[in-house]
C-alpha cells in the first residue's frame, strides 16, 4: 500500500479516468491446542487511486480488522507528490516503511501472521513494535534510485501513535534503506521516538519507541530464502526478534517454514536473561499457499508454538500452538 504508483500516461486525462479501485478480504478458520476453534473475517482492505496529474496520485484506503465488530476504519489516506525524477514525497496517514513484514501487505506474506517482533498481540509483555497497525501520520521523503544499483531510501517524521490522534508532543524520525536486485531484495531501517499507550494496550505514561531492523528476501526459483531481525525498545521493555524462512514454488504453489523468537524484558535487564518478568515465545510455522487463479489463494498452516512469561520463581510455559485454513479474494 505504501508503493507509489505508476503515473505515467496519465497527463491530458480527466481524474476519473485515472481513477481505480482495488482490494482483498482474508477469510479464515482457526484450531488452537487449547480446544478453541471458529470461522474468522481477518481483514478487508479497498484502495481508491486517483493520479490527477502527473505529480499527484491521492490514495484511500477503507479496512475492516480483526475479528470483533464490523468497524470500517480508514487505514490510508495521503498524497504521493512527484517532486522531480529523483525525489518524491507522501502526506498523511500511510502504513509504515520499517523492515519488511510491517512495510508489506499482508496479501504478499506466506504465513498467517506477521512475525511476533513486528505485530505480536495488546497482552502486556507480547505487543510487537506495530501491535497497533502499521499506519501512522506524518510525511516522508523518498530519494528514488537512479540506477539499479542505489536503494530508495526514506526519511519520514510521524506522530509515533499509529493511526491515533496525536498523545503526545514528541515525533518519531525514521529511515529506511531498501535495495531490489534480480533475485530478491535487501535493505535495512531504524526510527526512534516515543509512545503514550492507548487502548487496547495497557495505558501508560509516555515511554521511548524506538528499534532497527535488518532483512533479506531471496525469490524462489524454485527455493527460496527470507529472513528478518529487529531489535529495539517499547513500553519499558527491551524487545528483540527474528524469523527465518524457506521457501518452495512447486509451479500452482509456494511451501515454506519459519522460525521466530522473540523476547521482551524489562528495561535494563537484558535479553538473554530469563526472568524478572520477562516473556519469551518461539514458533516453527509449515504451509502451503495454493494459488488458484488470479484472484483466489488458498493457505493452510500449522503452528507449533509457545510462550513463557512470569516473574522468577513464577514462570508459566502456555501453549500457543494453532493450525489454519485461510481463504483470499483479492481484486483490481
Amino acid at each position: 500500500m505504501s508503493c507509489a504508483v505508476a503515473q505515467e500516461g496519465l497527463d491530458q486525462q480527466p481524474w476519473y479516468k485515472s481513477t481505480s479501485i482495488s482490494g482483498y478480504f482474508h477469510a479464515r478458520y482457526i484450531a488452537w491446542e487449547n480446544d478453541q476453534d471458529g470461522f474468522d473475517f481477518r481483514r478487508m482492505y479497498v484502495t481508491v487511486r486517483s493520479a490527477v496529474n502527473d505529480q499527484t496520485t491521492g490514495i484511500i484506503t477503507l479496512s475492516r480488522v480483526g475479528g470483533k465488530g464490523a468497524n470500517i476504519d480508514l487505514y490510508n489516506a495521503f498524497v504521493d507528490y512527484k517532486i522531480n525524477d529523483q525525489y518524491s514525497m507522501q502526506v498523511g496517514q500511510t502504513p509504515t516503511w520499517f523492515g519488511l513484514e510491517g512495510w508489506e501487505g499482508s496479501m504478499s506474506r506466506l504465513p498467517l501472521r506477521r512475525a511476533r517482533i513486528l505485530e505480536g498481540t495488546p497482552a502486556p509483555g507480547a505487543e510487537g513494535f506495530w501491535v497497533l497497525g502499521a499506519p501512522d501520520r506524518g510525511v516522508w521523503l523518498r530519494r528514488n534510485p537512479a540506477n539499479a544499483s542505489e536503494p530508495l531510501v526514506v526519511v519520514g517524521v510521524s506522530n509515533g501513535q499509529f493511526r491515533e490522534g496525536e498523545q503526545n508532543t514528541a515525533k518519531n524520525v525514521s529511515v529506511d534503506v531498501k535495495f531490489k536486485r534480480d533475485w530478491g531484495m535487501f535493505g535495512a531501517s531504524w526510527f526512534d521516538g516515543t509512545l503514550t499507550p492507548m487502548a487496547p494496550l495497557t495505558a501508560g505514561p509516555e515511554a521511548d519507541r524506538s528499534a532497527v531492523a535488518a532483512y533479506v528476501r531471496i525469490f524462489p526459483a524454485p527455493f527460496g530464502f527470507q529472513a528478518e531481525w529487529a531489535d529495539g525498545e517499547m513500553m519499558g521493555r527491551d524487545r528483540d526478534g527474528y524469523y527465518v524462512q524457506g521457501m518452495y514454488d512447486t509451479g500452482p504453489g509456494t511451501a515454506f517454514a519459519r522460525w521466530e523468537e522473540y523476547t521482551a524484558d524489562p528495561a535494563g535487564v537484558g535479553t538473554s536473561q530469563i526472568g524478572a518478568g520477562a516473556t519469551n515465545y518461539d514458533a516453527l510455522h509449515v504451509g502451503y499457499a495454493w494459488k488458484l487463479d488470479n484472484a483466489n489463494q488458498i493457505t493452510v498452516e500449522y503452528v507449533d508454538a509457545e510462550q513463557t512469561a512470569g516473574a522468577v520463581g513464577a514462570r508459566t510455559t502456555m501453549d500457543d500452538s494453532y493450525g489454519g485454513i485461510q481463504w483470499q479474494f483479492a481484486f483490481k
